[in-house]
């Protein structure tokens, strides 16, 4: 049997954060991927990570405080949430920052600061920009032979998210070879790359660095149990590994186990953006030990493009519905959500009180305007469906087409006089910062959709991942349900019971959470075995 101090299982942003940590601290660290990949979800993400009180701040002239943040998180949670959250919340926030430095001293890893605002930039305690950064490009020959391991993106990944997001190239793409050109090629002839996959792969480079051991592809078993306490981990192909400080859950979510989507996210759901290894293994090693599972309904879900990944049909997080001339309707023709707004997913994901989701099935409808000014992001594609009116689109679609026309005329109408008078978009401070089109007057989030040909392309919900799992306490320890920890047991990432869960309070808080909680469980192994 191998031994190691710490054995973390997942290489996603939560994993690496606690083997870097304990690695960097003198641990012996074992990182156990299932998958070939190293990297996870985050090796396909855009990168961007929400950590309040970050010291980036300070360069764009920004502060913030520990008070401030925490009446911001308790401003926006769900009503209820702060009676069992309030104290995770604390340690995240007191921990995010001290986070951020360290990797920064102990990995290649550099953050650039963003200027999006906070979700609900009207809520006490929010910022208006600088609680959310973004990795700067990592030159990936540095891996050596890991640098093919890592889990590939499905989008580009030469530029930062801060650039896109900053600069409204969502708008205008080409921009970015007027603006960005020089960086683009020199980031293309150094290898250089951006997003995710500079976190991922700065954070490996760390690991190695600190002698981390790391094997892949590798699934876990079941953890091993000695006089109750976990010490260690049987491995799917026989081996196992003791674990002296104990083992970290970071497996990810459980969005491609069928049975426990139908248990916990019940409903049709059609695309999937994160890899096909998130099954649900932590879940279960945890529940075998004697772990409480909660926030299981919790999840990142979101508007979505098919793309095609590894030879398979997945999802991309898509912003198309986010342009002015498009708008989101249900099958009465109707819109229910603000479209620009950060948690569209939460609209999509509203069930009555049978269980059944509100507006299922939804659809993205757009004009010929957009077609012409947009054309790069008009999804396309046999799920397309476009008709010479509105009517005829309607009946094409299956939507109550008086509906569809009647709310298309109210979009004109907001349009025109710049107010959205139903669902305000456009009107709150986070809205237009990446979302509007600047040229756009009086209100750069809304245009009319009144020109044929018109299209619909479908809106379900698509899951970038789940945020429910073992409970855990402050220090990221595993609980029993009486409460009490599983000792040498610790979970991070979306495997965990998300404290924030499905609503993300601004950009980049899935992995800010999910690199917190990672050092979190690491610093917690750390100081029980002291």
């Amino acid at each position: 049997m191998a031994r190691f101090d710490l054995v973390v299982l997942g290489s996603g942003a939560a994993g690496l954060a606690a083997a870097l940590h304990a690695a960097a601290r003198g641990a012996s660290v074992l990182i156990a991927e299932k998958s070939r990949w190293i990297g996870g979800t985050t090796a396909m993400s855009g990168g961007c990570t929400w950590v309040p009180c970050n010291h980036h701040m300070a360069s764009i002239g920004e502060r913030d405080s520990r008070e401030d943040a925490l009446a911001y998180l308790h401003a926006v949670a769900p009503p209820g949430w702060a009676a069992r959250e309030a104290p995770l919340w604390e340690a995240f926030v007191d921990a995010a920052p001290r986070m951020l430095r360290f990797v920064e001293e102990h990995s290649p890893l550099r953050f650039g600061v963003g200027l999006e605002p906070d979700g609900y930039l009207e809520a006490p305690g929010a910022r208006r920009r600088g609680r959310n950064v973004s990795p700067r490009p990592y030159r990936m020959a540095e891996l050596g032979a890991w640098a093919r391991r890592v889990r590939p993106s499905p989008m580009p990944s030469l530029l930062c998210y801060n650039e896109i997001t900053d600069t409204h190239l969502v708008v205008a793409p080409r921009r970015a070879f007027t603006r960005f050109g020089a960086r683009l090629a020199w980031r293309w002839l150094t290898g250089r790359r951006a997003m995710g996959q500079a976190m991922v792969g700065a954070l490996l480079k760390g690991c190695l660095a600190h002698g981390a051991t790391v094997r892949a592809p590798c699934r876990g078993a079941r953890l091993l149990l000695e006089a109750g306490r976990v010490a260690g981990v049987r491995f799917e192909d026989g081996s196992e590994a003791a674990a002296r400080l104990g083992v970290v859950i970071a497996t990810g979510g459980f969005e491609w186990n069928q049975e426990m989507m139908a248990r916990h996210h019940p409903g049709p759901y059609r695309w999937t953006a994160s890899p096909e290894e998130n099954e649900g293994d932590g879940h279960r090693m945890a529940l075998e030990a004697g772990a409480a599972l909660d926030r299981m309904g919790e999840a990142l879900t979101m508007g979505a493009r098919p793309v095609e990944y590894l030879g398979r049909p997945f999802a991309m997080p898509a912003a198309d519905y986010t342009l002015p001339h498009s708008m989101i309707v249900d099958a009465r023709g109707r819109r229910f959500v603000n479209e620009v707004q950060l948690n569209v997913g939460l609209g999509l994901e509203a069930r009555d009180e049978s269980g059944k989701r509100r507006h299922h099935p939804a659809w993205r409808i757009y004009d010929a305007q957009y077609a012409r000014k947009y054309p790069h992001a008009l999804p396309s594609g046999p799920e397309m469906v476009s008709a010479g009116t509105l009517e005829e689109l309607a009946r094409a679609i299956g939507v109550d087409p008086p509906g569809l026309e009647d709310e298309a005329a109210r979009m004109g109408r907001f349009a025109r006089i710049g107010v959205d008078e139903d669902f305000g978009r456009g009107s709150h401070g986070w809205d237009p910062h990446r979302n509007g089109d600047p040229r756009l007057k009086p209100n750069s989030c809304l245009g009319s959709i009144e020109r044929p040909p018109f299209h619909a392309f479908p809106f379900p919900p698509s899951f970038l991942g789940t945020k429910g799992g073992p409970r855990t306490d402050a220090g990221a320890r595993v609980l029993r349900p009486d409460a009490a920890p599983i000792p040498g047991l610790y979970c991070a990432g979306n495997a965990m019971a998300n404290p924030i869960g499905s609503k993300a309070v601004g950009a980049g808080t899935t992995l800010g959470p999910c690199l917190a909680w990672g050092w979190i469980a690491a610093r917690s192994a750390l100081a029980d075995a002291a």
